[in-house]
């Protein structure tokens, strides 16, 4: 279990996951709970295009980032990309990922404490875990806009494990990053690469160590721990 592994592409994302430590899952929010991996190019950007929004796609995406770091609101946000943006209407471009609110059932049902680790705007986050009922089953939310950091900074998984109260070895941390997923590791965390779709896995990475496909996935994971 001490090896290095990567992922397809051959990018090495460190230590494999240590499927024993599985009582307490956090999860990213967007591409692991919420559907779209990337919500600046995939909702934002069409967002904030459709009210009329000129700027250039990397300064909407400096404006985010300062938004998710906490340095200005989401309506301060707005405001800068020049657009009379609603909070509540953007967010409805969100969707879950298939089988997220099964499987977090299933995984409350098993004892297993649930988090959320993300980056993004803390109103956004607020929304969206109220609109789809999130909070009934995921407890701690550790949002950058309110720590005021993001991933993979090393920080932002520390006040991960200081919000559950336990060792950063005692936390699977699940991301759709591989950078995410090695800086978890390189803070202590176990972590595991996860892929919504795509090929069949390789015999080799089949058993779900490295890399987890879909959310009933890795409840089959955290069940067999």
């Amino acid at each position: 279990m001490g090896s290095e592994s990567s992922t397809g592409d051959g990018r090495a994302i460190g230590r494999p996951v240590e499927a024993a430590k599985c009582r307490v899952v956090a999860l990213d929010a967007m591409g692991v709970i919420y559907r779209s991996a990337d919500d600046v190019t995939d909702l934002l950007v069409p967002y904030a295009r459709s009210l009329g929004c000129r700027l250039e796609e990397d300064r909407i995406l400096q404006a985010y980032v300062e938004c998710s770091l906490g340095e200005m609101t989401s309506s301060e946000l707005w405001e800068q990309l020049g657009v009379a943006g609603d909070d509540a209407e953007y967010c409805r471009g969100h969707e879950l990922n298939d089988g997220v609110l099964d499987s977090l059932e299933r995984l409350e049902a098993a004892g297993v404490t649930l988090a959320c680790l993300s980056n993004d705007v803390s109103e956004w986050s607020l929304l969206l875990r109220s609109r789809f009922g999130l909070d009934r089953y995921i407890r701690t939310w550790v949002i950058s806009g309110d720590i005021r950091v993001r991933k993979p900074d090393p920080r932002a998984y520390d006040a991960l494990a200081r919000a559950l109260d336990v060792a950063p070895r005692d936390i699977l941390f699940v991301d759709d990053r591989a950078k995410n997923v090695q800086a978890a590791r390189a803070a202590g965390l176990s972590s595991i690469l996860y892929e919504p779709t795509g090929p069949a896995l390789d015999v080799a990475r089949e058993t779900g160590r490295d890399v987890v496909r879909g959310m009933p996935a890795l409840v089959r994971l955290v069940e067999a721990s």
